[in-house]
């Protein structure tokens, strides 16, 4: 058996290896080398980026830094979810406060 390498038929990107007795369409018996990034097969060899061309196309750019009313209403959000919690703990100690003062 030998070891194909197979590349999609309109991309010609590299889409894994098989072995197999007879060669399947749209493969090779041409390695793909080590070290090579999104590998294309041109009908000769197989063509790529290298390492630190597929690092820069894979970098995100940086996230915005928020603008100042966005850090404003950020800020007014964790005000009122403060509140929210602070209203329903005396809301429980005035509950509790009226069960003991019933009896």
């Amino acid at each position: 058996m030998t070891i194909y390498y197979l590349y999609d038929p309109t991309t010609k990107i590299f889409a894994g290896a098989v072995s197999a007795v007879t060669q399947p369409d749209n493969a090779t018996t041409v390695a793909v080398p080590d070290g090579l990034y999104q590998p294309t097969f041109d009908g000769q060899a197989w063509t790529g980026i290298s390492a630190d061309e597929y690092a820069k196309q894979s970098e995100q750019p940086p996230a915005p830094a928020p603008t100042t009313e966005q850090q404003t209403l950020m800020q007014q959000a964790a005000d009122i979810m403060q509140l929210r919690q602070l209203v329903m703990a005396q809301a429980s100690q005035i509950a509790i406060l009226s069960k003991g003062s019933a009896q």
